[in-house]
């Protein structure tokens, strides 16, 4: 499995490559976007990491905070009547141990505190001697906690424990001493709502609250009364063990299997300790609002940088494209095309340069056409003043033969005549070899109309029926469905196709076919887009030709036959050219001949790329 996913890594991988190294304007793209959205990405996430811990770093100091605040809190409510007691314990009215003085200083710190439930004296053997509450004289103490701790000469603070009514109380006791031996205790009731309503006014958000916990773990206060009544015992989880090690903190813990934020301080000289929790999910908030704005920002900043990649990326390669274009019309020899360009930076002057390039090419082009014309004329004059002396030496010899019996009445006209149509037909044969001339020399201007190509064809091979059935060649044709119309010189198209089907019946020895093929394709121009052309097959069954003599059948003059005179294909391939159009020829030795044309049409009509057959028309064999 870990070798297909590599393999399709890979696959992927090269695709990508392939695909990136097809354009420029897609390496730009691309660069772009890498460019400005990894660094925003990066950004991004250092934003993300930072907001994170920022806000984490708050929530945890704003709770441990409001611990702490409550920590302290609650030990200057304990400190305030430990002092209290202290300071009375060594009071001269308290000492001496009389009833008295002692039942009137209790009874009146009692008066001045509200936070004492009672306040009671001890003896030295536990008995209360004293007291703020009536009915509990002579009461023996000396079982209790406060009582046993205070007579080894030190304060003493009890656990919190809750009345029949439910209400959370605890005792303190200061020893009274005299001559630095304990005569007595002095003890104090302290009601611990006020704490329990000090705990149950924190809150922070939905779900954060604080609770107090005793020496052992148990519930002091809580705003869960049932925790109270059940005195829940935290001594088992983490974070207290957390609280009793380090005397404060701050964590993630997982409590009644719900994920929290717990801080805890502990409350000094007591034991207890102030926990505050709040929900993870609240505790966060603030922070994955954040994140979400954060990726909504790089989402939107990235959006708005594939926008502006997109924008430049045209931008850039508009005049490329515009290059691209020119060149390729350069390249399809339209050297009188213009790359235009808007700009005035280095694509505009490189365009300049290629107009310029284009401009001398035509220029040299032209001159190189007049070269070509003035050696094809040479030839053509080596060849008029070669072939121009048979007919005149014929025409010389039958004028004389016919002078000599032009007078005698014995010989009969038919034999006159005979002699004057030889003459016709050697003027005949001088007139096409000086048309031929002309037509190199000077080619005729085109006439271009609306004309059917297939209509063309049709009457050619109209023209030529007879004499297909006489070489004994079957015509075959297979026109494309779509029309193939445009404007074109209508007479020197005829005469292209004209030449091609005689070519054709001169290639085929004895019998043969000709099939005669047009389909519409659609072919890229200059500006990036496609056009709509015919493309026109005319295959023989003949013998085909050589792979050397192909490359030279197009020039002038060059022929394989004894009686041409190389002109006719040249001078289809020079019309076909002139009409914007292209000429070639596959051929090989015994597979016969194939001469393709491929001209442009007037508009691309509906099915263009017309792979089925069309229309078929044969001419049958005599």
């Amino acid at each position: 499995m870990k070798e297909g996913l590599r393999q399709g890594t890979r696959h992927l991988y090269e695709r990508a490559r392939i695909l990136a190294s097809r354009k420029i304007s897609t390496r730009l793209f691309i660069t772009y976007i890498l460019i400005g959205v990894i660094p925003l990405l990066l950004a991004g996430a250092v934003l993300i990491s930072l907001t994170q811990d920022t806000v984490q770093s708050y929530i945890y100091d704003r709770n441990m905070e409001t611990a702490r605040r409550a920590s302290n809190q609650i030990f200057l409510f304990i400190q305030e009547p430990l002092t209290i007691l202290k300071a009375s314990a060594v009071t001269r009215d308290v000492v001496e141990m009389d009833r008295f003085n002692q039942s009137r200083v209790i009874n009146r710190l009692k008066s001045e505190n509200p936070i004492f439930r009672s306040i009671f004296v001890l003896n030295d053997s536990g008995r209360v001697v004293e007291t703020t509450r009536f009915g509990e004289e002579g009461r023996d103490d000396s079982g209790r906690d406060y009582f046993r701790a205070a007579l080894t000469n030190r304060e003493y603070f009890s656990s919190v424990t809750f009345t029949p009514s439910r209400f959370p109380i605890m005792f303190i006791a200061e020893p009274i001493t005299r001559y630095n031996r304990v005569v007595g205790v002095l003890v104090g009731e302290i009601d611990l709502n006020t704490i329990w309503a000090l705990v149950d006014s924190i809150t922070i958000g939905n779900t954060g609250f604080a609770y107090l916990l005793g020496a052992r773990g148990e519930v002091i206060a809580h705003p869960d009364k049932v925790q109270l009544q059940e005195r829940r015992d935290y001594s088992g989880e983490p974070f207290y063990r957390a609280l009793k090690s380090r005397g404060e903190g701050v964590g993630t813990f997982v409590l009644d299997e719900r994920e929290l934020v717990i801080v805890f301080a502990a409350v000094p000289e007591l034991g207890w300790g102030v926990v505050v929790q709040q929900s993870q999910a609240e505790a966060f908030t603030l922070a994955r609002q954040m994140q979400i704005r954060v990726i909504g920002f790089i989402a939107v900043t990235g959006l708005i940088a594939f926008l502006l990649g997109i924008w430049s990326m045209r931008r850039l390669t508009r005049p490329l494209v515009r290059l691209v274009g020119g060149v390729r019309e350069y390249a399809a020899g339209n050297l009188q095309h213009r790359i235009q360009m808007e700009s005035q930076d280095e694509l505009a002057e490189l365009a300049h340069e290629f107009n310029s390039m284009a401009s001398s090419l035509l220029k040299n082009q032209r001159q190189l056409q007049k070269m070509e014309q003035l050696a094809a004329m040479s030839r053509f004059a080596s060849l008029v003043s070669h072939e121009i002396r048979n007919p005149l030496n014929s025409m010389t010899i039958n004028m004389r033969m016919l002078k000599r019996i032009i007078n005698r009445p014995e010989i009969d006209a038919e034999r006159k005549v005979r002699y004057l149509e030889v003459i016709a037909s050697e003027i005949s044969r001088m007139n096409d070899l000086v048309n031929n001339f002309l037509t190199i020399a000077r080619p005729p201007e085109l006439v271009p109309v609306h004309t059917d190509i297939h209509e063309v064809i049709e009457e050619v091979i109209l023209v030529q029926e007879a004499r297909a059935r006489f070489e004994g060649v079957a015509i075959h044709c297979d026109f494309a469905e779509e029309a193939a119309t445009g404007r074109f010189d209508r007479n020197q198209l005829k005469q292209v196709f004209h030449n091609l089907v005689v070519n054709a019946f001169e290639a085929i020895r004895e019998t043969g076919s000709l099939d005669i093929v047009t389909r519409v394709i659609e072919k890229p121009v200059g500006d990036g887009g496609t056009s709509p052309f015919v493309k026109i097959e005319f295959r023989d069954s003949g013998e085909g030709i050589s792979a050397e003599i192909l490359e030279e059948v197009f020039e002038y003059f060059y022929t394989t036959k004894r009686s041409g005179t190389g002109l006719g294909l040249a001078i289809a391939k020079q019309i076909i050219e002139a009409h914007n159009g292209v000429m070639y020829i596959q051929s090989a030795p015994g597979r016969g001949t194939s001469i393709f044309m491929e001209l442009p049409i007037a508009a691309a009509p509906r099915g263009i790329g017309g792979g089925g057959a069309g229309t078929e028309r044969d001419v049958p064999t005599a």
